[in-house]
């Protein structure tokens, strides 16, 4: 992605190797504009295909889900993406594949055990063994979601995919993992990003979000930011590593401590 400036005016300028992939994006738009819709950032018309022309959104303070705030307009706005599945049938478009969570889960379980030389060198193997254990338990206990009603899911609701404008409007870009499922998958992700900010208190959780009620909570029990972070940790260079890593253990140990409180909330 580029940032291109044309006069006083600043545009993102995304190029894709594959015609269908900003197809995707364009069908998004199109179908959301056509329903009233104004969740993402507009397209502009551009004459190559396998770019998405967008202007640019240069806000003075970045989406954080520490922030109350945040947490209820991000929330708001999945909500109003998943609600497009009323009157648009996603399912019938030939752009997205459909999620499948308890499969995703199990192959990062499989990709977390074939890294275990680096976690056991740099998490430690007791830590290691704990979050496998977690991970299996849970896998173990879930129940596949029901597919009756699928929508439209973002796909990646990590907070810099949220974004806001000048005027505090918040809108939601980078779809290119849009997909489709129930919109109780999504929430679940949701979920798992924003309860380290509540201290993993599923109680504080809900009586924020009374919509997370209609959840399967158990779903909330993998430990799946611990697992995404400690991934991503073997991506980065040695110095990125030694940056990244005090951090990192600090929010290992804190979710490590919560998780049993949360075990037993949602398993009484």
């Amino acid at each position: 992605m580029w940032k291109w400036q044309i006069g006083s005016d600043m545009y993102s300028i995304k190029k894709y190797d594959i015609q269908e992939e900003a197809d995707k994006i364009r069908f998004i738009h199109e179908q959301l504009t056509i329903m009233g819709e104004d969740l993402m950032v507009p397209i502009e018309p551009y004459p190559d295909p396998l770019i998405i022309q967008q202007p640019w959104i240069d806000s003075g303070r970045k989406v954080q889900f520490s922030n109350k705030e945040d947490r209820f307009k991000s929330i708001s706005l999945l909500h109003q993406l998943h609600n497009s599945g009323r009157n648009i049938k996603w399912e019938k478009s030939s752009h997205f594949q459909e999620i499948d969570l308890i499969r995703k889960w199990k192959h990062r379980l499989e990709k977390w055990q074939q890294l275990e030389e680096f976690l056991h060198q740099k998490l430690g193997s007791s830590k290691t063994k704990e979050i496998t254990q977690l991970a299996k338990n849970s896998i173990n206990q879930l129940v596949p979601i029901s597919r009756n009603r699928l929508t439209l899911l973002h796909g990646d609701v990590v907070h810099h995919n949220f974004v806001r404008d000048k005027n505090n409007k918040l809108y939601l870009i980078d779809f290119d993992l849009a997909c489709l499922g129930p919109a109780e998958v999504e929430l679940i992700l949701w979920s798992h990003r924003v309860l380290p900010h509540y201290d993993y208190n599923l109680k504080v959780l809900i009586q924020d979000h009374p919509s997370l009620r209609r959840i399967d909570w158990n779903y909330l029990l993998f430990p799946n930011e611990l697992m995404r972070e400690w991934l991503y940790a073997t991506t980065l260079s040695d110095l990125q590593l030694r940056m990244f890593l005090p951090k990192l253990k600090i929010f290992t140990d804190k979710a490590l401590q919560r998780m049993p409180q949360l075990w037993d909330e949602v398993n009484p």
